[in-house]
């Protein structure tokens, strides 16, 4: 009998042994080891993942702005442009590259230009200078408008003035792109349009004054 009592004793202690064992073994199966508690029997922080980027280092960098780019914006937004005249472009006639200095500007709302003209004029000049499109410091009004919808230019300018030769109207529309190509169009009752391929310039220090 005291040997039976032994058995069952021993017995009974290697199955309580077992079913703990199980129990541990089926809380690690199938889902991740629990971290091991602290002196204090806290569970630990959870460690900083040291590849991760902060946010302000990632945002993308600003791109840098081209001298052109500088100069075209602000020009247009100071309505203070010097544009200088590369290529006449007449409607029905062979275009041209000029070198002559041609210029349009346009500062404190005050109009400058002289632009030889090629094409029909349906219109009897009294003085051979009115065939030229010559504006000396004409009040002008001019609107811009950026980006628009139906061009890809950074900004078109327009604004109309009126011969001092005669009743003729001159419409000017200027498109000017980011690298500083602006494409004049002029539009007029007595004559077909022409264009004028020019770019934006700096103003000459030594024009200042007159513009």
């Amino acid at each position: 009998m005291k040997t039976l009592r032994i058995f069952s004793v021993a017995f009974a202690a290697l199955l309580l042994a077992s079913c703990g064992t199980s129990r541990k073994a089926s809380s690690v199966i199938g889902g991740a080891v629990p971290a091991p508690l602290d002196e204090a029997g806290a569970m630990p922080a959870p460690m900083e993942d040291a590849t991760a980027m902060p946010m302000e280092d990632a945002a993308m960098p600003v791109p840098a702005v081209s001298a052109a780019e500088a100069l075209v914006m602000n020009s247009v937004e100071n309505q203070d442009l010097y544009i200088e005249i590369d290529r006449i472009v007449p409607r029905k006639l062979p275009q041209k590259e000029t070198l002559d200095g041609y210029t349009i500007s346009i500062k404190d709302g005050i109009l400058k230009c002289y632009l030889p003209y090629i094409g029909e004029v349906r219109y009897s000049f009294s003085d051979e200078n009115a065939i030229a499109i010559d504006a000396n410091k004409v009040p002008v009004k001019t609107k811009v408008t950026y980006n628009p919808p139906y061009k890809k230019c950074y900004a078109l300018v327009e604004f109309t003035f009126k011969s001092r030769y005669n009743s003729e109207v001159f419409y000017f529309q200027i498109d000017i792109f980011k690298n500083g190509t602006a494409y004049v169009r002029v539009e007029s009752q007595y004559r077909d349009f022409i264009n004028y391929n020019g770019h934006l310039e700096q103003r000459p220090v030594q024009k200042e004054n007159n513009n």
